[in-house]
């Protein structure tokens, strides 16, 4: 049975593989997460690059056309062992960006003896906040990339691998619990308190993650009619999920509007406003309600992984050598680098940006085409190239991080779901934008975004721009309140029976909406 020597960011790990299976499965069947697979193996988002050396198949042509040119990586997902063979992740995520703060409203503390901690669960990254119950004192936080991306960047790609291949639900669960498990240990170390004073956990994620972490199936999410097998807001015992104490699962309103919304809610105050509001987590999907203290009207819209950097050309997550700011100056190009140094890609704040400069320059026009260089104005030819595969708008001065046209029209698809999602809102809820008077931006991605390039681009509403608040991670908040807080858990229960679900899939007004918000005005 061939080995592989796994050398990864903080050990080196030998691992057995069966022959003719490729690298990725084997990383996987053996809990290795460290390669991310965007796509979810499938070979298409070209991302899951490694370092091999040892006998390897050599790469058929669909792997070598996603093959950066003139190295010698490889696809974990196309690669198949043949025997032992040492592998290196081609680039070790480092200084990820993790929105692990929010805005949140008060709510007037418990007391009570021991520890707890509330979790955040997102599709791409995990927080984990320690506190002391007695006093309401944070003493430690752990966060990081959800280590499931390893089996895909976006919930279906997980549903898929949890669905079809062997033992992939069990490897998902066996991730995120071993996740969390170690980020307690952790914040406990280092807060100089034992793991055994835990009394509660509070655990809030998307209706998918949150099966996951239950050992529950999400498949039944992911078709027609998308019922969940729980909507949770219960308590169970934290040993039957890897963990200890007591943990409750926040309650979701529907299969793609999950305990994360919920606790957003009530976390940003939007629970109780007294006007229309608008709440919005834009990532993957992107969830968002409209309403008051009346009751909120919620829908949830495929956004694919397009803004978090996934299947975009040179798409990276939120880490050192990110792009992750793209701004015009006296009509030139400029960037900023996460960590700084060299570019390495464009994470999701950076393709926003980058798209509001096309469009800016006129290097996209309305229908979301990025022109090649004989249409193009003579004020953008110096970054436009005509590549094999399609146009090419180059960000840095090194050339190495660029746009296609292919990457435009993903993000064009992204922002008119959104888009076309808050519109069906308004019009099933028969307000006007005029009426709604704050626009909570949830989540890491709206905690970074630039909003003048989202409402440029037509992500965001325009006319909405002065009322947008970013709330940060709201879902890690709203664990955190109902941690803490008796009153807070009084008011979620009052509020959620109010929350109703519009699924959007047979909506025709959606649909209209859809097909407009692809234009770019």
């Amino acid at each position: 049975m061939p080995i592989i020597t796994f050398l990864g960011q903080d050990r080196t790990r030998q691992l057995s593989a069966q022959p003719g299976q490729t690298v990725l499965t084997a990383l996987q069947e053996a809990g290795c997460v460290e390669v991310d697979a965007p796509c979810g193996g499938n070979g298409t988002c070209g991302k899951c690059l490694i370092e091999v050396s040892g006998p390897v198949e050599p790469p058929a042509e669909d792997e070598r056309s996603r093959l950066p040119a003139g190295t010698n990586l490889r696809l974990a997902c196309r690669c198949v062992v043949q025997g032992d063979c040492t592998v290196r992740p081609a680039a070790l995520a480092s200084g990820a960006v993790v929105a692990s703060e929010g805005q949140a409203v008060s709510f007037p503390l418990l007391p009570r003896e021991g520890l707890g901690a509330a979790v955040d669960i997102g599709t791409t990254t995990v927080v984990l906040y320690l506190y002391d119950l007695s006093n309401g004192r944070r003493l430690a936080l752990r966060s990081g990339q959800n280590r499931q991306r390893a089996f895909g960047a976006d919930v279906i790609s997980r549903v898929q691998h949890g669905s079809t291949a062997p033992g992939g639900l069990e490897q998902m669960i066996k991730a995120i619990r071993e996740q969390l498990a170690g980020y307690l240990a952790e914040t406990c170390r280092e807060a100089g308190r034992s793991v055994d004073e835990v009394r509660d956990i509070m655990v809030a994620g998307n209706t998918i993650m949150e099966h996951i972490f239950a050992g529950l199936s999400p498949s039944s999410i992911a078709v027609a009619p998308f019922t969940p097998l729980s909507v949770f807001g219960d308590t169970v015992n934290g040993e039957d999920c890897g963990l200890t104490g007591r943990v409750y699962r926040f309650p979701c309103v529907a299969g793609y509007v999950g305990g994360d919304i919920t606790a957003g809610l009530l976390s940003s105050g939007a629970y109780r406003a007294e006007t229309p509001v608008l709440f919005l987590d834009i990532g993957t999907n992107g969830e968002m309600g409209i309403g008051s203290r009346d009751g909120f009207l919620t829908c949830a819209t495929a956004a694919g992984p397009a803004f978090e950097g996934a299947e975009i050309t040179c798409g990276m997550s939120g880490i050192d050598g990110a792009i992750s700011r793209v701004w015009l100056e006296n009509g030139q190009v400029r960037c900023s680098v996460l960590g700084g140094g060299q570019a390495k890609g464009i994470c999701g704040s950076g393709l926003v940006d980058a798209l509001a400069a096309l469009l800016e320059l006129g290097a996209v026009d309305e229908t979301g085409r990025l022109l090649p260089p004989d249409e193009a104005e003579d004020s953008v030819l110096p970054w436009l190239e005509e590549a094999e595969g399609g146009v090419r708008f180059y960000l840095d001065e090194a050339r190495t991080v660029y746009i296609t046209d292919g990457d435009v029209r993903k993000l064009q698809l992204a922002k008119a779901a959104v888009a076309a999602g808050i519109q069906t809102l308004l019009l099933k809820s028969g307000l006007r934008e005029d009426q709604v008077s704050t626009l909570y931006l949830a989540g890491g991605f709206g905690n970074y975004i630039g909003q003048n390039s989202a409402a440029a681009i037509g992500l965001l509403p325009p006319s909405m721009a002065d009322r947008i608040v970013p709330v940060g991670n709201s879902a890690g908040m709203g664990a955190a309140a109902l941690l803490l807080s008796g009153e807070a858990r009084t008011a979620l229960e009052e509020f959620l029976p109010k929350c109703t679900y519009l699924e959007l899939s047979g909506c025709p007004e959606f649909n209209d909406a859809y097909i407009e918000c692809m234009m770019f005005e």
